[in-house]
């Protein structure tokens, strides 16, 4: 990618975390994937010192496909318990994961050949992220943010039918 498919971005710091494998900074930022298509980019790096800086250039990144991007939206909003996605990079050894943790939030992990780096968002950080990945979903399926929200409603309720 080059720096012109990168977009507006939302930063998240877990630093004060106990355990020093959860102590991570969480940017995801608007891009766009070779074909054009709106979606987003999450990329997640280590913080060494509770209260510093995140070690950006150990970061993990990946980009979310036109479907992950959907799930992704959809955990955030408490419409779905997880999503995931693989095979991403060049070498095709990188993968997310999130998690809808309920009243406590949600978690995001993502890895590359093994390593594994996680987020934890507090309940009122979930809601942020939900909003500024929606937007981004409606931009993709050009409808308004609340259609969106009213369409992955609609595409939960079609999934627990079957």
């Amino acid at each position: 990618m080059t720096s012109s498919d990168f977009g507006e971005a939302l930063k998240f710091f877990s630093d004060r975390q106990p355990d020093p494998s959860k102590r991570t900074g969480l940017n995801v930022q608007y891009t766009e994937t070779r074909h054009q298509y709106p979606t987003l980019s999450v990329e997640i790096a280590p913080i060494l010192i509770p209260a510093q800086s995140p070690q950006w250039s150990d970061k993990i990144t990946v980009q979310l496909t036109r479907n992950e991007l959907t799930a992704f939206c959809g955990v955030l909003f408490g419409l779905r318990k997880s999503a995931s996605g693989s095979y991403h990079g060049e070498a095709k050894n990188k993968g997310f994961s999130v998690y809808n943790n309920g009243s406590s939030g949600a978690a995001i992990v993502v890895s590359e050949q093994g390593r594994q780096l996680q987020n934890f968002l507090t309940p009122d950080d979930r809601i942020e992220l939900a909003v500024f990945a929606v937007r981004r979903l409606s931009t993709a399926w050009k409808v308004t943010p609340a259609d969106a929200i009213a369409l992955l409603r609609q595409a939960s309720l079609i999934e627990r039918q079957t």
